[in-house]
């Protein structure tokens, strides 16, 4: 299949990139600094009409689209990354007929918390929904993704190193993070089955813990003895949230606060039937040195 991915460099775009490419497939990378042969430069802040794309789509099999951003900002407006690029590339594909597209979205966007994150991630997937039964679509909601390379892993690993950990509320927090290699199969198997049918599933690990309970469990597997835990109080948490507001680069600000309080857990069936086995557990996501 000649298949284009819409943030190709990104964490995501790149492990399907690459797990894609090793099954033989014709992987078209879409990306804001092309460095390949073959990728297509795409300014998705501005590249907000189907026009734009069509020309892109020629003869492209499947499309997947993998950008994500999870504070607003000027050089990354939300609106535009999540929502309306997406609208006009799902739009392309339906003039193009392209047979088959996938959304990379996110747990928890329908769970009623009002934060632009979640509000521009479901207009995108209702914009999917909106295709025709001729375009069989998959939307994908991954819990926390774990990957050696990713960006939220390295800094959980580093956390969980710590001797005194300090977390907030206690770090009571539901979450199921689920390992990139399995999102990774999940897109391998749905585009290998021929009579794949449409579909909207939670890719979340086999087993709810906490914010607590994952980095207990990444310290073990790292080698480590357990560690002392101080709880920041909610009242704390709700300040650093906000002055997180305007620091772009933190990685708590009110929005990531109030998703974080609500957790983010989900049942791993959907996910299991679209692997065709059980997806991993947190408590196996670091090999033993």
């Amino acid at each position: 299949m000649k298949i284009l991915i819409c943030g190709a460099s990104g964490f995501v775009g790149r492990h399907l990139t690459q797990a894609l490419r090793d099954e033989g497939h014709n992987v078209v990378r879409a990306v804001r600094s092309p460095s390949e042969a073959n990728d297509i430069a795409v300014d998705f802040c501005h590249d907000t009409h189907a026009d734009i794309w069509l020309p892109r789509l020629a003869n492209i099999d499947v499309v997947i689209n993998a950008v994500g951003v999870l504070r607003d900002s000027v050089k990354n407006p939300m609106s535009a990354l999540l929502s309306h690029t997406p609208v006009a590339l799902f739009a392309a594909c339906e003039k193009s007929n392209v047979p088959r597209v996938i959304q990379v979205s996110a747990l928890g966007v329908d769970s009623g918390i009002a934060v632009p994150y979640f509000r521009h991630r479901l207009t995108a997937e209702a914009a999917l929904r909106k295709l025709p039964a001729r375009i069989k679509t998959l939307c994908l909601r991954p819990s926390v993704i774990y990957g050696a390379d990713g960006a939220s892993a390295q800094m959980f690993r580093t956390m969980a190193k710590l001797p005194v950990q300090m977390l907030p509320m206690g770090g009571v927090q539901g979450l199921q993070p689920v390992h990139i290699i399995d999102v990774c199969a999940a897109v391998q198997n749905w585009l290998n089955d021929a009579n794949a049918s449409s579909l909207s599933v939670d890719a979340v690990g086999s087993e709810p813990t906490t914010m607590r309970g994952m980095l207990d469990s990444y310290r073990a597997q790292l080698g480590h003895s357990s560690a002392l835990h101080i709880a920041l109080p909610q009242p704390l948490v709700k300040v650093i949230a906000r002055l997180g507001d305007f620091i772009p680069s933190a990685p708590l600000c009110s929005d990531t606060y109030a998703m974080l309080a609500a957790g983010n857990t989900s049942s791993a069936l959907g996910f299991s039937q679209l692997l065709g086995r059980e997806p991993k557990s947190f408590q196996q996501f670091i090999p033993a040195n």
